[in-house]
């Protein structure tokens, strides 16, 4: 899921109608250009609201073709929605929570879902008029079919690519289909590298969102058991690779003589 859903998703939605407010901030011309915004998506076209969004979130994706890609990533469908909720937000101009019943990929799970979220946009009024404030995306995302790296029956399979300003993003499942238990800790020597063999390093904090906390402190998996998780590795500001590595270690075996490495394949980035 793309970061403005996390934590805001009700699985096993109901079409409940929501009232507005009668005290709502928007103007009619809001209204309308978040509506178009909304319409948009649900045709998905994407093409059509990339022109909605402020300047700052166009220079931001840079184009319709990677707005698209944020949502592909994810199978996302938006089915309706309904503004439920608005208030002036001075000098940024004003916000507008929608009420949204969504389709996506639960890449935990492995499987297509539904859900109801509270997502907040920005209307702002700019140079090209009024415009739609729609952040903390990545700029650009990707879905491998198959990425996946293995040792002895342990396995790590990469799901999804996502690039912000400074960082990238890998959500990853791990997989022990050996018969005994695997630790992994991957915030040992873990490496992202790109085609010229330069180094990026997972970034290691105390904030959730950039840190796995299950990973960072060792993950450890019985026989059949699984994981998914993220981790984010620190990049230039606009990292636009055309092929990346990925190096998970060190994964140990109770009762193995030493720890090992799993090498998952060069992924090419197309576009």
């Amino acid at each position: 899921m793309t970061p403005r859903y996390a934590g805001a998703l009700a699985l096993g939605l109901a079409a409940a109608s929501l009232p507005v407010p009668s005290g709502a901030a928007l103007s009619h011309g809001q209204r309308v250009v978040l509506q178009r915004y909304l319409d948009a998506f649900v045709a998905h076209r994407f093409d059509a609201a990339f022109p909605l969004l402020s300047d700052d979130e166009r220079r931001y994706f840079g184009s319709p073709a990677n707005l698209a890609s944020v949502y592909t990533a994810d199978r996302f469908k938006l089915d309706a929605y309904q503004i439920v909720e608005s208030r002036n937000d001075p000098p940024n101009g004003s916000v507008a929570v929608v009420s949204e019943r969504i389709e996506f990929f639960d890449a935990v799970r492995q499987s297509p879902a539904t859900a109801t979220a509270r997502v907040v946009y920005g209307i702002v009024d700019g140079k090209r008029g009024l415009r739609i404030k729609d952040p903390y995306h990545p700029w650009r995302a990707l879905a491998p079919d198959r990425l996946s790296g293995g040792v002895d029956k342990v396995e790590v399979t990469v799901r999804k690519i996502s690039f912000y300003t400074g960082r990238l993003e890998i959500v990853a499942t791990f997989m022990n289909r050996a018969d005994r238990v695997v630790t992994f800790l991957p915030y040992g020597r873990t490496v992202l590298r790109d085609q010229d063999g330069k180094v990026y390093l997972p970034i290691e904090s105390r904030l959730p969102r950039l840190t796995d906390k299950t990973l960072y402190t060792g993950l450890r998996l019985p026989s059949s058991g699984e994981y998914t998780g993220a981790m984010a590795f620190l990049t230039p500001d606009r990292f636009q690779p055309k092929t990346l590595t990925l190096t998970i270690a060190p994964a140990l075996f109770d009762g193995g003589d030493a720890p090992f490495e799993i090498d998952l394949p060069p992924y090419s980035l197309r576009g």
